[in-house]
């Protein structure tokens, strides 16, 4: 097995481990990623190896995309673009540090995630390792961010804005305790309203 075949072979692997499946979709990986963050947000999770930036480039690319969230109302996508801007600042230099940078296409009416990650096959074993890194970390940011995608794509229910979301994370001791954040969500969101209402 070549570096490249045993990179690819352990992002399948990984995937498979993390979201319970991974198919192969005309060259593309793919998985369904299920109940994320406190509303239990589904994505899609793929990954494609990309060759075309320069012939004379010494590294493949390993692209990841996941896909947030779909159907878009357009007239929200100003709206929308300018809160992910808001968010990929949070997550380029503030308190969740993480990688790729979330996006609204508006062709396709999407949120999604992309990070590029250029690969040695020379080094494969290290690749796999940064990878599995890289992996982890995401998971955990879009465990994390999953929720406020969901809040700004709503028009008719709950929306919230990025101060008030970090807010609301400043507020739990245990970001990886799904119950603990479910509460204080429902603490947060009631607040507001309170707030809202007291303000109307």
């Amino acid at each position: 097995m070549d570096g490249m075949d045993l990179i690819l072979d352990n992002i399948r692997k990984m995937m498979e481990e993390l979201f319970d499946e991974c198919k192969d979709v005309k060259g593309v990986m793919r998985s369904h990623v299920k109940d994320l963050g406190v509303t239990g947000v589904d994505a899609l999770f793929e990954v494609v190896m990309e060759y075309g930036f320069d012939p004379e480039m010494p590294y493949p690319i390993v692209h990841f995309m996941v896909t947030l969230a779909k159907d878009i109302d357009e007239r929200d996508g100003g709206r929308i673009s300018v809160a992910l801007n808001e968010l990929n600042h949070v997550i380029a230099v503030g308190d969740y540090p993480s990688f790729g940078a979330f996006c609204y296409y508006p062709r396709l009416r999407q949120i999604f995630l992309s990070y590029r990650l250029p690969v040695n096959p020379a080094a494969a074993e290290a690749e796999v390792s940064n990878i599995r890194y890289y992996m982890a970390t995401l998971y955990r940011q879009l465990d994390i961010f999953a929720d406020f995608i969901m809040f700004i794509c709503d028009t008719q229910g709950q929306t919230m804005e990025l101060a008030d979301y970090m807010n609301y994370l400043s507020s739990v001791e245990d970001i990886d305790d799904i119950q603990e954040r479910t509460k204080a969500l429902e603490e947060y969101l009631n607040k507001l309203e309170s707030e809202g209402q007291n303000n109307g």
